[in-house]
């Protein structure tokens, strides 16, 4: 199975379309677009991404014919044409990419990816604990005096004379 996490840049502008719930499966459970993609192993926003794309006839062909693999006989009766534009009426409208890019100036900076900032922090916080636990781990094997290596340890006893027998 694909993985169910987005690998695309894509967001929240398609939650509106990929949170419609589409009914109630046999077994009482809610199916929604997102949930409908996924049974179908494919990506729910790259999906809605391409469905954007499409002129609205082909999606409304493309998205019908998602709504015609599901097996459950009530579920498959929602798919009407009606229930196929709703939820493209839920897609984001496409944007002439005049409109889309914005002019900005030489010295413009894009506003950082809050994302990428705390996959920034974890990765320095995660390299200062393995270089401290590295660090640690050789202090505490680390000879006592500078050129010596340990070995084991002898203790030796002072002899002991045992008195002697009474009566000798």
């Amino acid at each position: 199975m694909k993985s169910v996490v987005p690998k695309s840049t894509l967001g929240s502008e398609f939650d509106d379309f990929l949170f419609t719930p589409l009914g109630e499966d046999q077994n009482g459970l809610p199916l929604s677009v997102v949930s409908l993609f996924g049974r179908m192993n494919l990506d729910p926003w790259q999906e809605a991404g391409n469905l954007t794309a499409l002129s609205a006839e082909a999606a409304a062909k493309r998205l019908a014919l998602c709504l015609d693999t599901l097996t459950d006989p009530t579920l498959r009766e929602a798919n009407s044409k009606a229930t196929v534009l709703r939820l493209l009426a839920l897609l984001p409208r496409r944007v002439t990419s005049a409109v889309q890019t914005p002019v900005v100036g030489a010295g413009a900076v894009a506003a950082p990816d809050p994302r990428a900032r705390i996959r920034t922090i974890f990765f320095i916080a995660s390299a200062i604990a393995l270089v401290a636990s590295q660090l640690l781990t050789a202090h505490r094997y680390a000879p006592t005096q500078p050129g010596v290596v340990p070995g084991p340890v002898v203790q030796t006893v002072p002899a002991q004379t045992l008195p002697a027998p009474p009566g000798r």
